[in-house]
């Protein structure tokens, strides 16, 4: 075959592809679409630092995260009740990312506008999830003020969700404990339930075992693994405060493997308080298996002991107030 015929035959298989591709997003449920090509996210380095910015739909193709290493600001929410029961959610049928996974509370993108990238006591990370629990559970500003969000820590990683689209996040884990009231959306939200630490592990052991076609999404999952069962005990006891470290960025990688406390002290230099930048904390070699067994472990041997009252206000300082 001669080097025009070739080139021929390579641009309809390229046609083809696009054509393809044009199609899947014309097929796109509405709400999804207007939100993956109008949303900006925002771009940032490794450590945290802002780059640009990009559409949702730029951010979410496997493509661009792999060739171009394109990574976007993130943040995850955990909701507690006063009986300290986690909300869950299981994200709607019709997102383009992870349908029908059960995760935590709420998870989104901080956008690329003014209130959502003040950088002072994490302030745009805080409006942003004030903002998606209203769009994903219709909880009100007014219920969930920003500062009762605290934040505990950072995360980075990278997971496929199909062959076209992913995530690849520098992901701010909020926490907060508030009776609220909820309306879900059903364009976010096929379901949502409070679970108390037993039933935590059931679902766990569902996902693990592929039983009722239960899955959970992989960033609540490296939560789970590696910080929710110790910081669910600062919950009961109100001292959430005391064991946030966003200075560290804890780089948990796509294979999503844990890390011992005393290995992460010993590569960060040990646990470290307060504002942003700092260092990016790498992860140990172990294996899918012994991991989820350790987590297991874990949810057996916790709970009981005298429950206290949260501590639900915390000061963060006069930026917060000028809002």
């Amino acid at each position: 075959m001669s080097a025009i015929a070739d080139d021929a035959a390579v641009s309809v298989v390229a046609d083809a592809a696009a054509v393809e591709a044009v199609a899947d997003d014309a097929a796109m449920d509405a709400v999804q679409r207007r939100l993956m090509f109008e949303d900006e996210c925002i771009l940032v380095d490794e450590q945290d630092n802002v780059v640009g910015h990009e559409s949702k739909y730029n951010c979410h193709l496997m493509e661009n995260i792999e060739s171009r290493k394109v990574l976007h600001r993130a943040f995850s929410v955990f909701l507690f009740n006063s009986k300290y029961e986690l909300l869950l959610q299981q994200r709607s049928a019709t997102k383009v990312t992870f349908p029908l996974v059960w995760t935590n509370t709420c998870c989104s993108h901080p956008l690329y506008r003014e209130s959502e990238l003040v950088e002072g006591n994490f302030l745009g990370v805080r409006n942003a999830a004030q903002r998606k629990l209203f769009d994903e559970l219709g909880i009100p500003a007014e219920a969930l003020p920003v500062d009762r969000f605290t934040p505990l820590g950072r995360m980075l990683y990278k997971a496929p969700s199909d062959g076209k689209w992913g995530e690849h996040e520098l992901d701010y884990l909020l926490f907060v404990v508030a009776d609220v009231k909820l309306l879900p959306n059903p364009d976010e939200v096929a379901d949502v339930r409070y679970v108390n630490r037993e039933q935590l592990k059931e679902l766990l052991e569902k996902a693990d075992a592929g039983e009722e076609g239960v899955k959970l999404s992989p960033w609540f999952r490296l939560v789970v693994d590696n910080f929710l069962l110790k910081w669910w005990d600062c919950v009961e006891s109100g001292t959430l405060p005391e064991v946030a470290d966003m200075k560290t960025i804890h780089k948990l990688g796509g294979g999503g493997e844990d890390e011992d406390e005393e290995d992460e002290e010993e590569r960060s230099g040990g646990r470290r308080e307060g504002g942003g930048g700092g260092g990016v904390g790498g992860v140990g070699g172990r294996g899918e298996e012994e991991k989820e067994h350790r987590a297991h472990r874990q949810l057996e041997a916790v709970g009981g002991g005298e429950q206290h009252q949260a501590n639900e206000n915390q000061s963060i300082g006069r930026e917060l107030e000028k809002e």
